[in-house]
């Protein structure tokens, strides 16, 4: 059972991720196909278009298999490094900076968007409430 919920998975990851090629390029949307695919993949989770039951399986297995899908860029990487010996101190303060302040901005964003919920859970009336002693 638990091989036709992967294959079912796996079928409507790569179909969305086929149609979010196709749609950048034949509509010459600016962005790469395969984000494209995963926006009408959301898409498709938030109206229910999709059920998270059907992807979970096969999501879940990807993610933890993520690594073996960076071997082959990591590999070719190594055909660049003549670029990396000539200018090393560029290159690898980028690639210090630049992750530095992604996840600056996007702590930042994340602390902003937490304070905007506690926000909006706390009564507008968060007076205390003024007790007297009535005999």
């Amino acid at each position: 059972m638990w091989q036709v919920k992967m294959i079912t998975g796996v079928a409507i990851l790569l179909a969305f991720y086929g149609v979010g090629v196709l749609a950048s390029t034949w509509l010459h949307i600016p962005l790469p196909g395969n984000l494209v695919g995963m926006l009408l993949l959301t898409l498709g989770l938030v109206t229910g278009w999709i059920r998270m039951e059907w992807v979970d399986r096969a999501s879940s297995f990807l993610i933890r298999h993520m690594m073996l899908f960076f071997v082959p860029i990591i590999v070719g990487v190594v055909s660049y490094f003549k670029w990396f010996a000539q200018a090393p101190w560029p290159i690898a303060l980028s690639m210090i900076v630049a992750p530095m302040l992604v996840m600056f901005v996007t702590g930042r964003v994340v602390q902003a968007y937490l304070n905007r919920q506690k926000k909006q859970e706390t009564p507008a009336s968060a007076a205390p409430e003024r007790r007297t002693l009535d005999a």
